[in-house]
């Protein structure tokens, strides 16, 4: 998958759905919120990132002094972090907050999936149907790799590990992947994946994007096919910050 290509394609829908919203809608997804506040944060996130790329450090999230309109500073943030990666290697060494797969392709990644995370956010906010918020299966396949490789740990580290009590299968219905969640090694560690062939205790099934989203608390567990009580369990409980 082309992370740059998707991040690019993600923020322009992001800058789309700001630009047509007056900025007061609530979020449903973060308590609180409004859609400024949500293009506030994500622009900040993007700036960080941007940084954090140019110069190889880890750096505090900066306290941001955002200029009106909100949506004309959030593009400048965009921008800024597509040229950054644009400026280095993809293999270039670049540390980040989960201490995994420490490069700059790391970024790409993560920032693409913030930003089609918080575009449905967007599009939640302001009563675009659900047909229309433009998440496709592959990125969701691929957001589903991340939650599992990279959040579970990151969770874990933060003392809200995913609640995994036995083996449980994701399966993407309409992309042909699964994923084999197992619990961890002893009190502290974290979830673990396991080669797809070996056996399960239980499944949750739906499609990619209806698991990538379900595991990010923008869509209810109603919405999945369980088999066995721990994977409605797991969706129940800690998965993302």
């Amino acid at each position: 998958m082309d992370h740059m290509l998707e991040l690019g394609s993600a923020m322009s829908r992001f800058a789309e759905i700001v630009g047509k919203a007056s900025g007061d809608e609530t979020v449903p997804a973060c308590p609180g919120w409004t859609v400024r506040d949500l293009a506030t944060h994500l622009g900040t996130i993007h700036r960080w990132a941007a940084a954090t790329v140019l110069c190889g450090q880890r750096l505090h999230e900066p306290e941001v002094l955002v200029t009106e309109p909100v949506v004309e500073w959030y593009a400048g943030t965009a921008t800024a972090l597509l040229s950054a990666l644009q400026a280095v290697s993809p293999e270039e060494p670049v540390p980040n907050f989960s201490y995994v797969g420490e490069t700059a392709a790391f970024w790409a990644r993560r920032q693409m999936h913030e930003t089609t995370v918080h575009t449905t956010d967007a599009a939640q906010a302001v009563g675009i149907d659900e047909a229309d918020w433009g998440v496709a299966a592959a990125v969701a396949a691929d957001g589903i790799d991340e939650v599992v490789q990279v959040f579970f740990p990151r969770m874990t580290a933060r003392r809200q590990r995913p609640d995994v009590r036995s083996r449980i299968r994701l399966i993407a219905t309409d992309v042909q992947q699964s994923w084999l969640i197992a619990p961890g090694t002893g009190d502290f560690g974290p979830p673990i994946e396991l080669h797809p062939s070996l056996d399960a205790d239980g499944s949750v099934s739906g499609t990619a994007v209806e698991l990538y989203l379900g595991l990010w608390k923008r869509l209810g567990p109603e919405r999945l096919d369980f088999e066995g009580v721990d994977g409605r369990i797991l969706f129940d409980g800690p998965t993302t910050p």
